[in-house]
């Protein structure tokens, strides 16, 4: 039997993802995965990854770019 994710608040995914980001998983520039894709690896809903994604937007971590997706800031 698969495991069920534990769901995260949208604070522990923006932290996660920060980490993430930190450690070179997603380099400057890169792609992030879909709000739907983190929603499963996550289990949580897709407005709780929106919602941390909004605050890594916030804090100039991520940049959301109109019918493309969200990437990691440059600078």
């Amino acid at each position: 039997m698969t495991p069920v994710p534990i769901p995260h608040s949208a604070q522990e995914i923006a932290d996660d993802l920060t980490r993430r980001i930190g450690a070179g998983e997603f380099p400057r520039g890169a792609r992030l995965p879909t709000y739907d894709a983190l929603a499963v690896e996550y289990g949580s809903a897709r407005r709780t990854v929106a919602r941390a994604v909004d605050a890594l937007k916030a804090r100039g971590i991520v940049v959301g770019v109109p019918g493309s997706g969200t990437y990691v800031a440059e600078a």
